[in-house]
């Protein structure tokens, strides 16, 4: 796991172009190794089973090319500010990521917010989410998912700190990247093996509930363009009066 955190970190670096073939003596076999038994413990009998069905909504082409290209050159420019997410050892979690982008890109992300509004009701009824609420606001931020880069099982209900956050009330995947594309894996994946395809200017709704995955991605490049980038995060609303985790994820093997 080191080789390729380290492989990644030349990446965001100056020297990016300078950098060796990607995953020098690493391979998204070890990756898949790594995280295989924690995988299998985590998508268990212990999911309820109104969310190991996928409520998922996909939208293809959903902005104009101009703002992908915009947002392409955005990414590469502040390559440097992203920080490696996940945990030490990268074996729950191993990519890239620029949190909070209002505070870096506030007027890049206005066309891409107003979409996310206007499609907000076909999303939630695609879903599962009551389409009524009030949208408080947007939570966004960047990632970058390169060689042997994943993500494994796990739910959005948790934030950063790992306290429940009741007001996420819908997930959202942004694609974009090079072309053509120089990077097989990365899909997200649901419980019963439901995959959706990283494609470029491709917009993902998921319920925020539901388990999931970032598989493992093999970067054919070690160029930091050729990487799966990504805009992600939640539509936030109030929750209704009984939302909690115990409500909504269901008691082990419950349905």
């Amino acid at each position: 796991m080191t080789a390729a955190r380290d492989h990644i970190e030349w990446l965001l670096g100056d020297d990016a172009e300078k950098s060796p073939g990607a995953g020098k003596g690493w391979s998204v076999a070890d990756a898949e190794t790594a995280v295989s038994t924690r995988d299998n413990e985590t998508a268990s009998e212990f999911i309820p089973e109104r969310y190991r069905k996928p409520l998922v909504h996909v939208i293809d082409g959903a902005m104009p090319d101009d703002f992908v290209d915009e947002l392409g050159r955005w990414l590469y420019y502040h390559r440097a500010q992203f920080v490696r997410g996940g945990d030490t050892e990268g074996v729950q979690r191993f990519n890239y990521e620029l949190c909070d982008l209002d505070r870096h890109a506030p007027e890049l992300l206005t066309e891409f917010k107003r979409l996310l509004a206007e499609r907000l009701t076909e999303g939630c009824e695609a879903c599962g989410v009551d389409p009524q609420f009030e949208l408080r606001y947007t939570e966004c931020h960047a990632t970058l998912y390169h060689h042997g880069s994943h993500f494994c099982w796990h739910d959005d209900a948790p934030g950063y700190d790992g306290e429940f956050v009741p007001s996420r009330r819908l997930t959202f995947c942004y694609y974009v990247h090079h072309e053509p594309k120089m990077f097989s894996g990365g899909e997200l994946e649901f419980l019963d093996g439901t995959t959706v395809e990283p494609k470029n200017n491709r917009l993902v709704f998921f319920h925020p509930l539901q388990q999931h995955r970032v598989r493992a991605v093999e970067c054919w490049s070690a160029h930091v363009l050729h990487g799966r980038w990504a805009l992600m995060g939640w539509l936030h609303g109030d929750p209704p009066a009984d939302y909690s985790p115990a409500a909504l994820r269901g008691t082990p093997k419950g349905g």
